[in-house]
């Protein structure tokens, strides 16, 4: 993944992060978007659109590489977006470098009116600011860590860091992919596996001590938990709510979080067949 792929992915899962890098009103919420103006067919690194309309628009580019028109490059594509929309909100222009390095110093467009206003962020000491603090920001770490052998210090310390954010399983294990395509960024040499063995990615079913348990207790304890699912399947009255006990009942069994009863009632009876068939396939391998 590039380093633009890994901002992109980061802002548009969590839009306020921006804000929280660049000290903005965190009362406003953002809607991330990828535009791209016709004129040049530039599509920008990324266009925050206020969801309650009354705000500035934020435009961002992140830099990381040397370019000396990078200022000049932006204001003509903020220009052009407002050229070809009939938007007129006042606009914050925001430059975030991976490295102060790559900035040039040379921005010529100065006294725009406020709120409209050009920000510069250095990644460094932006992350420096927040400090130890877990939020999604965490995953952008790996691209300033300077020696590589804090890796193995560091990687699992980030790692508990997403965890601590109690964030949805699909959710978590973005973030932490996107963790480790920073290292992998930050460090190319370095291999997946070797960052996964640092993260300790390991599923709990793929442990020998659970491996030995599964074996020895697989049957008894699958057909207890699938009776169970039957039964309340039953009470239930459709055949939609024997699928959704047997899930749970494997869920459990797996010691996997159980998806909510919610969530699976909007499924449909396809859905729901497929989801239990993958949780059986893992037990039949275990």
């Amino acid at each position: 993944m590039k380093t633009d792929s890994l901002f992109y992915e980061l802002f548009k899962r969590h839009p306020e992060s921006l804000s929280e890098l660049a000290g903005l009103d965190a009362d406003v919420r953002y809607v991330f978007e990828s535009i791209t103006v016709k004129t040049t067919e530039k599509r920008m690194d990324g266009y925050f659109r206020p969801a309650n309309g009354g705000s500035p628009d934020i435009f961002l580019e992140v830099q990381g590489y040397d370019d000396h028109k990078i200022y000049w490059r932006l204001f003509r594509e903020i220009s052009t977006r407002y050229e070809q929309t009939d938007d007129e909100r006042d606009f914050i222009a925001v430059v975030l470098f991976v490295d102060e390095k790559y900035d040039p110093d040379n921005c010529r467009i100065t006294g725009l009116k406020p709120p409209s206003r050009l920000i510069r962020l250095y990644l460094r000491d932006c992350l420096n600011t927040i400090g130890d603090k877990a939020c999604p920001l965490t995953v952008l770490k790996p691209l300033v860590l300077s020696d590589k052998e804090k890796l193995p210090e560091a990687v699992p310390k980030w790692k508990a860091e997403i965890d601590s954010l109690k964030l949805s399983e699909s959710m978590n294990r973005v973030l932490i992919e996107l963790l480790e395509n920073a290292i992998l960024s930050r460090f190319p040499k370095m291999t997946l596996k070797e960052v996964q063995k640092m993260i300790q990615l390991t599923p709990l079913e793929e442990t020998v001590a659970v491996r030995q348990l599964l074996r020895m207790n697989t049957r008894k304890v699958l057909k207890e938990g699938l009776q169970k699912g039957l039964q309340k399947g039953r009470k239930e009255g459709t055949q939609q709510g024997e699928l959704i006990g047997k899930i749970h009942a494997t869920q459990r069994f797996m010691k996997r979080r159980l998806t909510p009863k919610k969530e699976l009632l909007e499924q449909s009876m396809k859905e729901l067949r497929a989801i239990l068939k993958q949780l059986e396939a893992v037990l039949k391998t275990a």
